[in-house]
């Protein structure tokens, strides 16, 4: 098992920003990492008692610029400056209805077949506020969520902020200093998955494989699952108050309430969605605790009447609910309608509703198609000779077979097909056994390529010996050297037949990847999809590194000692091209999709990772994220509708572009981008994260010449800069903002694919 090593580094406030403010489905490179560092940098506090936003002291005025444009002040708003700080002091009216009420960022990612959902990142001002409510109210917010025995996810305590060190960074070293294996990493990361500590688990699928989960089974003869319909999108924000403490009292006392916990979580809610009231953002991991709120009072509610009629928890039925999705456990059946009739009431209260159709009833025994499908999965591919390496004997001990990817395919439909299970109920865990069989495989070649290393330095040590020995040691070192080679041999004949299965093993293993994920592509698979298609690429980098860094260090090393090491020329090809053609059918196949971009997103970064010769041609960007449209009189038309995630990720694609292969695509983004801001809006979201981000961006032209233009033209646009501002003003103003960071939400430099998929281990809830 690898070994991690935490350093505590300390509790800040501003920490939410990078725990629980951005969805898990964003795409790579977007990041609240560059923002939080600026907000510690500079000091940037939001008093809401004092109705200021405050921020280090900065002579040269770029500062209070920045701030305005973050987080759309107006330019009237009272501007102090003292000897220890700047600040922004604001008027009640503007500080309570106007300075938060901003549209989010609103993105779709594909949920079901032909249909959606809409995740959410909010506006950095809201994001600042959220700061300083975090820190207020945090024992508030775990006090309140004790109510609930039935709750497997819930805040229990803020969490220690630790960064992690994966001790599988570093280069693998022999003793023999000549030796180094240049490994696949897991790279360093910091471990900021949520502000609070959850008990009881983290994932729902932690409490099917827990003793808990088993112990319900044991003690009861039935289960039922059921959850709540549009659960997010139907909660009345005015119902935390009711949950918190009586709707009769929250309606009777509307100006109390307002400065209370619930009336104060409430009214954020709302303006950080344009003051809607009914749903709630979806995505960030606030929105699930707003829920919780909730959802705990109803559980309460349930279980108190349960005890009034004679019903005990644990003795007569268990329940178990994991944000919106319940669990019932139960013998009699008058218990369990019961249950769900209480459920119904109690819900529709608080304006939320039972859902029907989910409803799901499973007698003893209760193991569930899923989990026997999943068992039969495992045994399918501890049986295929695509995991391991073997040899004849091995072969026939283990009863090794399925020899390619088209073998486990069927046998899987077969599965699906016998158990009544879909694709959707088991993409997650068959990616993950892939991902995992897969570095397996990449561990045990590094390992038996270090020992083919470690015998020849061995061998060259014993014939220098040998040279300078006295003739009456000879015998024992040249039986020595005879002892080695013959290692040698058996270690070559080993390794070239490993050498040989994993080109092929990785072969099918791209082939097997592509098609559990092409039938059904979601932002969650697109991303174990890369952890998978990243490791094999990363391997196959690493390996020509390890071969060239051996070479440097063991001049005289013979072409037998690393013929076995590194794929050739052609082999690589194969591999790169089979992951270029697994890619390319799936941005053909989701051409029809509206809501595909964040899935391919983050297969468009793959193909960067592959290198100049595998890069798409520009027609096909063009088509896939639907830059423009040429109508039945071929007339161009762009597409202004193309989102702020679309633009940034393409202009990061097509990078510096020395071979001017995307200049019609950036004159596209280009013009779209100018269209946007003609109709920009500093409470805007996406306007706000675009603007900075473009600002910053080193690919909007194709010279430095043409990025500053460019730049200008922008600022041109934007009604925080006046028309008058000369060019040199502008370029220092362009300037300045780069100073405090060259990437801002986007990350344009630090882009290194392999460290953003591992910030995503973990990290999903579902």
């Amino acid at each position: 098992m690898r070994r991690k090593t935490g350093n505590n580094i300390g509790y800040k406030k501003e920490r939410i920003v990078l725990s629980d403010i951005l969805p898990y489905e964003v795409p790579p490179f977007f990041s609240n990492r560059h923002f939080y560092n600026f907000l510690v940098k500079n000091n940037v506090v939001l008093n809401e008692q004092n109705r200021t936003i405050q921020f280090k002291k900065d002579h040269s005025g770029i500062l209070k610029r920045l701030i305005e444009i973050l987080f759309g002040i107006d330019k009237n708003v009272n501007f102090i400056s003292n000897t220890e700080f700047d600040s922004f002091n604001f008027n009640e009216k503007t500080f309570n209805e106007k300075l938060f009420l901003t549209i989010p960022f609103k993105f779709k990612i594909t949920h079901k077949n032909n249909d959606y959902r809409e995740l959410t990142v909010i506006h950095p001002v809201n994001q600042l506020y959220l700061v300083g409510f975090y820190d207020k109210y945090k024992n508030t917010i775990l006090y309140n969520t004790k109510l609930s025995r039935f709750s497997l996810r819930r805040p229990s305590k803020v969490s220690s902020l630790k960064f992690y060190k994966d001790n599988t960074n570093k280069k693998k070293k022999s003793k023999n200093q000549d030796i180094e294996i240049i490994e696949t990493t897991d790279k360093e990361y910091t471990s900021l998955k949520t502000f609070f500590s959850y008990q009881k688990y983290s994932n729902i699928y932690e409490f099917y494989e827990s003793y808990e989960y088993q112990r319900a089974e044991k003690r009861f003869d039935n289960l039922v699952k059921f959850d709540i319909s549009r659960c997010f999108d139907s909660i009345y924000t005015h119902t935390l108050s009711w949950a918190l403490s009586n709707k009769k009292i929250v309606k009777d006392n509307l100006h109390t309430n307002k400065n209370s916990f619930g009336g104060k979580f409430d009214r954020v809610m709302q303006q950080m969605n344009y003051n809607e009231t009914n749903g709630i953002v979806i995505g960030p991991e606030f929105s699930r605790i707003f829920a919780e709120l909730i959802l705990q009072r109803i559980d309460k509610n349930v279980e108190k009447e349960l005890y009034r009629k004679g019903h005990k928890y644990k003795k007569d039925y268990d329940v178990y609910r994991y944000v919106d999705d319940f669990f019932v456990f139960y013998n009699d059946d008058k218990i369990k309608s019961e249950i769900i009739g209480l459920y119904k009431i109690k819900l529709q209260e608080y304006n939320l509703f039972f859902n029907d159709s989910k409803t799901k009833i499973i007698p003893k025994p209760i193991i569930t198609n899923i989990t026997i499908a999943k068992e039969e999965i495992r045994g399918l591919v501890e049986h295929s000779m695509l995991f391991q390496f073997y040899d004849s004997e091995i072969k026939k001990q283990i009863g090794l077979k399925y020899y390619t990817a088209k073998d486990i395919i069927t046998n899987y439909k077969a599965i699906l097909a016998k158990t009544e299970t879909s694709y959707k109920d088991l993409q997650n865990y068959f990616l993950a056994i892939i991902f995992n069989k897969l570095k397996s495989l990449i561990k045990k070649i590094q390992d038996e390529q270090e020992n083919l290393l470690r015998l020849y330095a061995q061998k060259r040590d014993t014939e220098t010996r040998l040279n300078d020995e006295v003739q009456n040691e000879v015998p024992k070192y040249q039986e020595k050297l005879d002892e080695i080679l013959e290692e040698i041999k058996e270690q070559e004949k080993k390794l070239k037949s490993y050498h040989n299965q994993l080109f092929k093993n990785i072969n099918e293993i791209i082939e097997l990847t592509f098609f559990i994920y092409s039938v059904l592509p979601r932002v969650t698979y697109s991303i174990k999809v890369c952890h998978i298609l990243y490791r094999i690429i990363d391997f196959v980098k690493n390996q020509e590194r390890t071969k060239q860094r051996h070479l440097m260090k063991v001049p005289d090393a013979s072409i037998d000692e690393i013929k076995y090491i590194a794929f050739d020329f052609d082999k690589k090809h194969n591999l790169y091209k089979k992951i270029y053609d697994g890619i390319s059918l799936v941005f053909q196949k989701s051409l029809s999709s509206e809501y595909a971009e964040v899935e391919t997103l983050y297969l468009i970064q793959i193909i960067n990772e592959l290198g100049e010769n595998y890069r798409f041609e520009e027609d096909s960007i063009n088509k896939h994220f639907r830059v423009f449209h040429i109508d039945n009189q071929n007339v161009k038309t762009l597409n202004a509708s193309l989102n702020y995630f679309t633009i940034i990720s393409l202009l990061n694609y097509i990078n510096v572009d020395i071979n001017k292969k995307y200049d019609t695509l950036r004159t596209d983004l280009r013009s779209i981008i100018i269209e946007k801001f003609n109709k920009f809006e500093k409470n805007n979201a996406e306007d706000i994260f675009l603007l900075i981000d473009v600002l910053t961006c080193p690919y909007v032209g194709s010279t430095d010449a043409e990025t500053k233009e460019f730049r200008r033209q922008i600022l041109d646009k934007i009604k925080f800069f006046d028309a008058g501002t000369s060019i040199a003003d502008k370029d220092l103003i362009i300037g300045k903002i780069a100073s405090y960071t060259s990437d801002w939400f986007y990350s344009w430099k630090e882009n290194d694919l392999g460290k953003e998929l591992n910030t995503k281990r973990g990290h999903s809830v579902y």
